[in-house]
């Protein structure tokens, strides 16, 4: 019995205190010189709820406040971040914004929820499996860098800080 509760303890703590920091970056007018990097450290459900971290609805409202204003906005993402961009989608949608988006998801499926959201708001949606697939070229301090070597970096960056 002892063993067995030992077990439960083990597994129960270990689903409650652990899961993904979760990170989006946001790119306002293709000026990949300066992105808005943010996230939530997301300890799991039980954590979250006996430290009061942050939830989505809140990190949405900051992202949506530091790119609404823009004409284009590119929401950058890994495959465990889903949660929070769907979030800012919907505060996007929901305020009716007039500008572009652009969400590039790096996964090996895509999500549904964004896939609904981004087709009904006439958005694009690109998904790539590894980041080294991302096409294209950016310029940073008139250089021109490789795409996803570039998000790739940006994405070892923000886990760096979110540490």
């Amino acid at each position: 019995m002892k063993k067995l509760i030992l077990a439960l303890f083990i597994i129960f703590g270990t689903l409650s205190f652990s899961a993904f920091d979760k990170v989006v970056i946001g790119v306002i007018n293709d000026n990949y010189e300066s992105p808005i990097i943010s996230g939530t450290i997301n300890r799991g459900g039980l954590a979250n709820l006996l430290f009061g971290m942050k939830k989505d609805g809140d990190f949405a409202k900051q992202m949506y406040q530091n790119l609404s204003g823009a004409d284009k906005v590119e929401f950058i993402i890994e495959k465990h971040d889903e949660s929070a961009l769907v979030s800012i989608l919907k505060l996007f949608e929901k305020n009716k914004y007039k500008g572009q988006v652009e969400v590039t998801e790096v996964a090996a499926s895509e999500n549904k929820n964004i896939r609904q959201i981004t087709t009904k708001n006439g958005w694009n949606y690109n998904i790539y499996t590894f980041t080294r697939e991302i096409p294209g070229t950016i310029k940073i301090s008139d250089n021109d860098i490789n795409k996803g070597e570039f998000i790739e970096d940006l994405f070892q960056k923000a886990k760096k800080e979110l540490k």
